[in-house]
């Protein structure tokens, strides 16, 4: 009896050593996230001089003061040459009003989705249309209602490009969630910087798979070289992530997140309704992305819940001896702390709040809550699909 409890007791401080070590290795993208730079670094003179002609691609959707404060954001970016190109619906109203607002911009030009475009993604054909009007061979793409980190955003998003090899610059926008209140507002802040700090990771190892659609540079001649979203021209999303993983390689993509290049979007208090259609759609073009990210993110929940259990298991008053449940104790604590840390580093290399005993409990919560929220978003899915509407 007591040799079958020693080895009982050795298998469980094995699984919980084993879900530790596991745990710390699924950590890898967010400590490569975390090791991001801080500090602006100083600019060169040759770099300067070497800025490529940039167009910027505004799909707006939103108010005319909206777009009006946009404009005079990126006009006040310390850029030369930039023009700025704004792709509305073409409503009457909307021809009227911005047909002579901006004449006096020679920088900015106008255009408008075509009448009638049915059962076609509208932000797929706004940033087609917006490429067609754009002078220069490099493109940023973004939304009307966007606010840089700081007049510095778009050189650092374009320097890259002074290399020849480079095709595209992987940016990095981030919800303003400051008019909410509650958990919930943690939670959301929570699981966008995870899900950030994971393909950012990726990223910065060299294996690009998902991009940020409102910062995203790339070249024009690559876009259409890639013949645009004609692979997914069938679902209404997918933009950013799904034309980032044709193209995307590590030797022609370059990443860009930096205090100064990163973007916030103000969306009021709309913003937990905005981050809901945002997760819906990202988990559901997800199947076309590869499924290495997120077996990985799932063996981190998985480890987290194991190691918990494991840990309860051994401090059971029926286990006959409590050695292995203070190594099992022990194990859990030192992934809480290692976890704790590596996500406040990440979170302030992405300008996100840096949670502290939140951590442990939306880490164990995000499978279920990812899991409830699949069940509840199932019925809407159908609507990805261009020919649903």
């Amino acid at each position: 009896m007591d040799n079958n409890i020693d080895i009982s007791s050795w298998i469980l401080c094995g699984a919980c050593l084993l879900s530790l070590l596991g745990a710390i290795w699924s950590l890898a993208p967010w400590r490569r996230t975390g090791r991001l730079r801080r500090e602006p670094e100083a600019e060169s003179d040759e770099a300067a001089d070497s800025l490529p002609p940039l167009t910027v691609v505004v799909y707006a959707e939103g108010s005319q003061e909206e777009l009006d404060l946009c404009v005079e954001r990126l006009e006040q970016q310390d850029y030369d040459p930039l023009q700025i190109v704004i792709v509305c619906r073409a409503t009457a109203e909307s021809r009227d009003l911005l047909a002579g607002r901006y004449a006096d911009r020679p920088n900015v030009y106008v255009t408008f989705i075509p009448p009638g475009s049915h059962n076609l993604s509208e932000r797929k054909l706004a940033i087609t249309v917006g490429l067609k009007a754009a002078i220069g061979d490099i493109v940023l793409t973004t939304a009307s209602n966007i606010r840089p980190a700081s007049p510095q955003w778009l050189r650092q998003m374009a320097e890259p490009f002074a290399d020849p090899e480079v095709e595209m610059v992987l940016g990095y926008s981030h919800m303003d969630f400051s008019e909410m209140q509650g958990p919930g507002r943690w939670y959301r802040q929570f699981d966008s910087t995870a899900i950030a700090g994971q393909w950012i990771g990726y990223a910065l190892g060299a294996r690009p798979y998902r991009g940020d659609g409102y910062n995203l540079a790339f070249r024009k001649r690559t876009f259409f070289a890639h013949k645009g979203y004609a692979r997914n021209i069938f679902l209404h999303y997918g933009d950013d992530d799904l034309f980032v993983n044709e193209v995307a390689t590590g030797r022609n993509t370059r990443l860009c997140v930096t205090p100064e290049s990163i973007v916030t979007t103000e969306w009021g208090d709309s913003a937990g309704r905005v981050w809901t259609q945002s997760k819906a759609r990202y988990r559901f073009t997800s199947r076309w992305l590869p499924m290495g990210p997120f077996a990985r993110a799932g063996l981190l929940s998985l480890l987290n819940w194991t190691l918990l259990l494991t840990g309860v298991a051994a401090a059971l008053p029926a286990w006959p001896v409590y050695w292995p449940a203070i190594f099992c104790g022990a194990c859990w604590l030192a992934l809480e702390g290692y976890q704790i840390g590596v996500y406040r580093r990440m979170a302030r290399a992405l300008g996100a709040t840096r949670l502290w005993f939140a951590v442990p409990p939306f880490m164990l919560l995000h499978p279920v809550l990812n899991f409830l929220f699949n069940m509840k978003t199932k019925s809407l899915r159908k609507i990805n699909y261009t020919w649903q509407r």
